[in-house]
């Protein structure tokens, strides 16, 4: 019997190979090299370059590498899929494809920089795959007859031979801004060729900006133009890279509802997003790309949707045999009323009334316990960023008071928006101006560093990173505080699913291990479900008039919250996720007539 093949990836960040800056580390220290067998060398670019087939994974010139800018990693065998793109020598490659079901939505998930994005590029005819091979051009008939007998050839034939036309919402929503000028209403009338406007406009709430320069947009508003730029454009296939970024719950769903119509009148879509209850809501079936992020990644069979989240909460793909999480997911079952101990409360407040620019907030007298993670949820724009900064104390209320059992307690924020003093700094002096035994310490190593990837951009200035890289280290630099509350606005934005639950974690672990206050603001309802002991809601008319209810029993919160949406929870019989119900199914139709929106 044939033994499977070994394969060995080595990986060079262009970007962060300088080697005039350099001695030539990885080549110096080579033991290959070393033995005479020149396997590291220096293409016209100056930039490393590293044999695979010589090389033996001793990972040498990764630790001598004083730019970090080297990976190897090694495979016990070669994947079961095929090289479908390599980016050039030492660089990023996908194996397998996703294939899209005509008529019918098709989910991906993974990590970010898994490769999610080439593959929907490759998909829309954006980027034509080269098959790993690197030496010589490839037509157009070597790409099909590579997927010959399977049932991506006839996709990839009908896009090559312009039958269908595709749409694709980009991730990069911010280059759309800097790309498109003028007025909303003016570019959205361009690209309107079947007379949709107005039924967009309307699911995506547009009308309220559609006088404003694209320039001028928010994020939100940014998002929610660029998903109607791709939705009104005339085509059979649409493409949607992280729609639900910027967006808060309502709009989520409403965009949920809004590709529903799309798929009634016979549209394909493939959708990339970390928000599980809205592919759990709209898609057939779901691909998982797995790997190591910006080296390689595998696209698994097309799962159905049940299956494919709880094998992801799981991480164990039955089929391929791959485990990529030691310690399965599960949302436990929390008891049905709040915990009202009154020798636990840290935070009350009286009845508030808050003025901001003439925006007016409302919040009902409360308070929040040790030990508790209070989670927020609410439209954009409805007060509740405004709470979190009066109880860190940047807002004074005209009206009220908030006060504590304990005199001058220490509080770590994180803010919605990106807010670093010095982005020259490397991200590791960052860290140690917070918390010097970060690295040294194992728990914080093991539940912060890892889990969020922080070690994988240490030696990077914090300009050079991200907007999910500079996310993740807010997160972080939270939490290594020493603090009696921790607050946290959005923390899974811009964040991978992997990430989100590491976060989600962190937010239990703190309230329950350590009893720490925590309150998070989060549009993901599966992280509210998987960390909140308690909720807030904030209703209201946004930017005009926002007023609080609770905190409340978690039962109760997400009972009148989703009531306020106009949808309902069941629960996954394996995990204990919440999954959202259709719209008038069934379950949708028995739990309102009983009243109970999220299902115990």
């Amino acid at each position: 019997m044939k033994a499977a093949s070994k394969l060995r990836i080595a990986i060079v960040e262009r970007e962060y190979c300088r080697s005039n800056d350099c001695n030539f580390e990885c080549n110096r220290f080579c033991p290959i090299v070393r033995a005479g067998n020149n396997i590291v060398w220096l293409d016209e670019q100056g930039k490393a370059v590293i044999d695979e087939i010589g090389c033996i994974g001793c990972g040498i010139c990764v630790e001598k590498c004083p730019f970090h800018a080297i990976e190897i990693v090694n495979l016990a065998s070669e994947p079961s899929v095929p090289c479908i793109h390599q980016y050039g020598i030492n660089s990023f490659r996908l194996y397998g494809i996703p294939t899209p079901k005509y008529g019918r939505a098709v989910g991906i998930i993974g990590m970010n920089g898994s490769g999610k994005s080439t593959a929907i590029n490759i998909l829309a005819g954006k980027l034509k795959p080269n098959l790993g091979i690197l030496d010589r051009e490839i037509n157009i008939d070597e790409i099909i007859e590579r997927f010959r007998g399977k049932e991506i050839q006839r996709y990839l034939t009908d896009l090559y031979n312009g039958k269908i036309k595709v749409s694709i919402k980009t991730q990069e929503i911010f280059n759309v801004a800097k790309q498109l000028q003028g007025e909303v209403k003016q570019i959205l009338n361009y690209v309107d060729v079947n007379k949709q406007i107005d039924e967009i406009s309307e699911f995506l709430g547009l009308n309220s900006i559609m006088n404003k320069k694209v320039r001028d947009l928010s994020g939100g508003e940014l998002q929610r133009f660029t998903i109607a730029i791709s939705i009104l454009r005339d085509a059979d296939v649409f493409f949607f890279d992280e729609p639900c970024s910027y967006l808060d719950s309502y709009q989520r769903l409403n965009l949920a509802k809004l590709l529903d119509k799309l798929l009634s009148k016979g549209k394909t879509i493939l959708l990339v997003e970390h928000d599980f209850s809205i592919l759990d809501y709209l898609c057939d079936s779901i691909c998982i790309i797995y790997g190591k992020p910006k080296v390689y990644g595998i696209v698994s069979l097309p799962y159905p949707t049940g299956t494919a989240i709880n094998s992801y909460f799981e991480g164990y793909l039955p089929s391929e045999n791959i485990r990529w999480r030691k310690n399965p997911i599960y949302f436990n079952m929390r008891p049905l009323e709040r915990n009202e101990q009154q020798g636990y409360r840290f935070i009350e407040w009286t009845d508030l009334l808050i003025k901001l620019n003439g925006f007016v907030l409302h919040v009902e007298n409360g308070y929040a316990m040790k030990g508790e993670v209070l989670g927020i949820l609410g439209q954009n724009g409805i007060g509740k960023t405004t709470f979190i900064k009066t109880i860190v104390g940047e807002i004074l209320p005209a009206e009220g008071n908030i006060f504590t059992y304990d005199k001058n307690p220490k509080i770590s924020y994180k803010p919605q928006v990106f807010k670093f003093e010095d982005e020259e700094i490397q991200v590791k002096d960052y860290l140690t101006s917070i918390n010097k035994n970060y690295l040294s310490d194992d728990w914080i190593k093991d539940e912060i560093i890892v889990p969020l990837r922080i070690d994988q951009i240490l030696e990077r200035k914090i300009k050079e990173l991200s907007g999910g890289e500079k996310q993740a280290l807010l997160v972080a630099s939270t939490f290594l505080k020493d603090a009696d509350v921790y607050l946290l606005d959005e923390p899974s934005a811009f964040l991978d699913i992997e990430q989100r639950l590491a976060v989600a974690k962190l937010l239990k672990k703190y309230a329950q291990t350590f009893s720490k206050l925590v309150v998070v603001i989060e549009h993901d309802l599966i992280i509210q479900d998987f960390a909140a002991d308690s909720i807030m809601v904030f209703m209201g008319k946004p930017g005009v008039q926002g007023y609080s209810q609770g905190p409340y029993s978690i039962k109760k919160g997400f009972n009148l919250f989703l009531k306020d949406i106009g949808i309902t929870f069941r629960r996954d019989p394996k995990t204990n996720r919440p999954r959202i119900n259709k719209i008038n199914s069934y379950l949708d139709r028995m739990q309102k007539e009983k009243g109970e929106y999220y299902y115990f």
